[in-house]
C-alpha cells in the first residue's frame, strides 16, 4: 500500500551547477538549513542524478522562517537560487 506524503514543493531551481538540478530539482526531497537558508541537499556535480518528478521540502531548521512551523516548512511551494551562498531557499522569509 502506497503513503502519500504531503511536501511543499520546489517549483524552480536556477542553480545549473548542482547534479539534481536537470530540468528543475530532481532530488526526492531537500532540506534547508544553515546562515543563509541553504539547500543542504545541493551537490556540485556535472553529473546529474535524482529521479523525482517533483521535488519536497523535507524539513528545514530555520526556525525564525515565517513559513517554518516545528522544522517543517508550511509554504505551498519554494524557490531555489543563488543568493550567499550557491543555492539558497529564496522563499525565506524572517519572521
Amino acid at each position: 500500500m502506497a503513503t502519500t506524503i504531503h511536501l511543499p514543493i520546489v517549483s524552480t531551481c536556477s542553480v545549473e551547477s548542482c547534479g539534481f538540478n536537470h530540468d528543475g530539482c530532481r532530488a526526492g526531497a531537500i532540506n534547508v538549513s544553515g546562515d543563509h537558508a541553504a539547500c543542504s541537499t545541493f551537490v556540485d556535480s556535472d553529473t546529474k542524478a535524482g529521479n523525482a518528478d517533483v521535488a519536497g521540502v523535507g524539513a528545514c531548521t530555520r526556525t525564525d522562517c515565517t513559513f517554518n512551523k516545528d522544522m517543517a516548512c508550511t509554504a505551498e511551494a519554494i524557490e531555489v537560487g543563488a543568493s550567499f551562498d550557491t543555492a539558497d531557499c529564496l522563499t525565506f522569509e524572517a519572521r
